[in-house]
């Protein structure tokens, strides 16, 4: 697990002040670290061209240059006068060099060589506005360059909020394969509308400890490493010593079936779908009119129903309300009930699992009016408002980086992948989550750990099959190789 920031201008600040680092030594550190990087990954002698801003990441880009310039080929382009000290110092060094890198003078040019690699260094974590059409139509002339791309800090055109650029209603920015955060990772670089911008991504140190470099932050990344699958060690046990999942079955049994199944495989001893009328359902499920004495954790919403007036609905959620000192999670469709305010204030250990339009319907609660894109810029902001009118909950808010927010912390999960995109994936996240609150994690635990099971049983799955052949059969079948 590792920190994010949402700007690490304060960490290099406290680097100079409290170890007497200057900037300058951090940006040579930096760009040594984009050098070693290079010559570790690509063949002496190929074509890079280096496109630097005005101000430090510019500046980064210039010392680079200097130090590629005996293994590589190099070509400059700048596009912006140089504004920062720091980027002035680091040309007139490169000067010197002048007769082996090519400083190409206009946009055009660009396309009249052949690179193997196009750096982006253009700007950095702290842009914030709209760029003009001369800069907007560079990052759609170096997107169309054929050669490996890669971004220093942060792909050239995401904010600091990480919204990409507009152009013509399409977003838009530097297209990496690569980007080399430096220092500590930059939560920009995680936005559900910068993923498809960014890469892969890999923090370069400046020369100093993480531990001394970065300070408390409460965002955090979440990594592979961190999933503990809930291996079982004692002996002396049985079904019951693996708690007792109760799923409350609406008007639609499959998806309440789909998210059982997921509990059972992930390691839940017993589970039970709540229903009045039999059901067809995979032979190891049982059924029960009524909530089981031993349950140890309740998962209601998929496939309930949004008619109010169900008497099989009225009656699923009056057992519902008699037990909400049991954990929950809470999906779907008993989001849209009336009575949902209710449930999620009287209940000890929710976790709701929305994607982005349920979650806008929930913003309602708090008498936020909103529409989809807004939430997608703004994703963290919401979610954090939406804790703090119900700061006992878990919100696990799906995406293409799928988010875990409490009221004192947000993890990411960027390891999910497309293959997600399919409907009853989510079914098989709250069956997930709700199998290991059966068996006694936390309901911050079980939220990690499901978003991790979740995303890495899909990634197993692409790494032998096609990623758009997957289905939530598929899903819960990869849980066993965890």
């Amino acid at each position: 697990m590792k920190n994010l920031y949402f700007d690490t201008r304060e960490l290099d600040l406290r680097a100079t002040q409290n170890f007497s680092l200057p900037p300058m030594l951090l940006m040579e550190n930096a760009a040594r670290g984009m050098e070693v990087f290079l010559k570790k990954y690509f063949k002496r002698g190929q074509k890079v061209l280096i496109v630097c801003g005005s101000g430090d990441n510019g500046a980064d880009g210039l010392a680079l240059a200097r130090m590629l310039c005996s293994s590589f080929k190099i070509f400059l382009y700048l596009p912006l006068s140089l504004k920062s000290e720091l980027a002035k110092l680091q040309m007139e060094r490169l000067s010197n060099l002048k007769e082996h890198f090519t400083l190409l003078e206009k946009c055009e040019n660009l396309s009249h060589q052949d690179y193997d690699i196009v750096l982006d260094c253009l700007f950095g974590v702290g842009l914030k506005g709209d760029l003009n059409k001369e800069l907007l139509n560079l990052l759609k002339v170096l997107n169309n360059l054929k050669a490996i791309k890669i971004s220093c800090d942060v792909p050239s055109g995401i904010k600091s909020c990480g919204t990409p650029q507009n152009l013509d209603g399409k977003p838009l920015a530097f297209l990496a394969d690569y980007t080399l955060c430096m220092g500590a990772f930059k939560l920009s670089l995680f936005s559900d509308l910068a993923k498809d911008f960014v890469g892969k991504i890999k923090c370069l140190s400046l020369g100093i400890p993480r531990k001394i470099y970065e300070t408390h932050s409460s965002f955090k990344l979440l990594e592979k490493k961190d999933f503990k699958p809930p291996i079982r060690t004692k002996n002396l046990c049985n079904k019951g010593s693996f708690g007792h999942l109760a799923t409350f079955v609406g008007e639609n049994s499959n998806a309440p079936i789909l998210a059982t199944s997921a509990a059972f495989k992930i390691g839940s001893g017993l589970c039970t779908l709540i229903h009045k009328t039999p059901l067809q359902f995979p032979l190891e499920l049982m059924q029960n009119q009524n909530l089981p004495k031993n349950t140890t954790a309740m998962l209601i919403g998929m496939g309930l129903g949004k008619e109010e007036n169900s008497k099989n609905i009225q009656d699923t959620l009056k057992i519902l309300k008699a037990n909400l000192h049991l954990p929950v999670v809470l999906d779907a469709d008993i989001f849209y009930h009336k009575d949902f305010k209710e449930i999620l204030q009287n209940a000890k250990y929710p976790i709701l699992t929305p994607h982005i339009k349920e979650f806008s319907h929930l913003l309602t609660l708090i008498n936020i009016q909103t529409n989809l894109q807004e939430i997608l810029e703004n994703k963290i902001h919401f979610a954090q408002t939406f804790l703090q009118n119900f700061p006992h909950c878990i919100l696990v808010l799906k995406g293409a980086n799928t988010l875990i927010v409490t009221k004192e912390n947000i993890f990411i999960n960027p390891l999910g992948n497309n293959s997600l995109a399919k409907g009853g994936s989510g079914d098989v996240l709250a069956g997930l989550i709700s199998g290991l609150l059966a068996q006694g994690y936390s309901p911050i635990n079980a939220s990690i750990q499901g978003v991790l099971a979740h995303a890495l049983s899909a990634k197993n799955f692409t790494k032998k099959y096609a990623n758009f052949s997957l289905t939530p059969l598929d899903l819960i079948s990869q849980i066993r190789y965890l």
